[in-house]
C-alpha cells in the first residue's frame, strides 16, 4: 500500500514579497502555501504550487520562478504582467 505523504512548503521571501504586491485595492486575498506531495517507498513526488486567490481567480506561483499560472496550469504569464518582476 502507498501513502501519501504531503509537506507543507515555506513562501520564500522574494516571492512573498511580490505576492504582497498584489494587493493594490482592499479586496480580500486568500493564501494557500504549496505542498511537496510524496507517495512514500517510491520515487514519485509532485510539488503542489502556492495559490493566491482574488476574486474567483486562482493565481498559481512556485518558489524560484518568474512566471505565474491562472485558474491551471495550462498557460503560463510573466510576473511582469501583474507589474511585479
Amino acid at each position: 500500500m502507498l501513502n501519501i505523504i504531503k509537506e507543507k512548503l515555506d513562501l520564500s521571501p522574494d516571492l512573498k514579497k511580490k505576492i504582497i504586491g498584489l494587493n493594490y485595492t482592499s479586496t480580500p486575498i486568500t493564501l494557500e502555501k504549496g505542498h511537496l506531495i510524496r507517495l512514500e517507498l517510491s520515487n514519485l513526488a509532485y510539488v503542489d504550487p502556492h495559490k493566491v486567490i482574488i476574486n474567483n481567480y486562482t493565481f498559481l506561483f512556485f518558489n524560484g520562478v518568474n512566471t505565474f499560472y491562472v485558474n491551471n496550469l495550462n498557460e503560463q504569464h510573466n510576473l511582469s504582467e501583474l507589474g511585479l518582476s
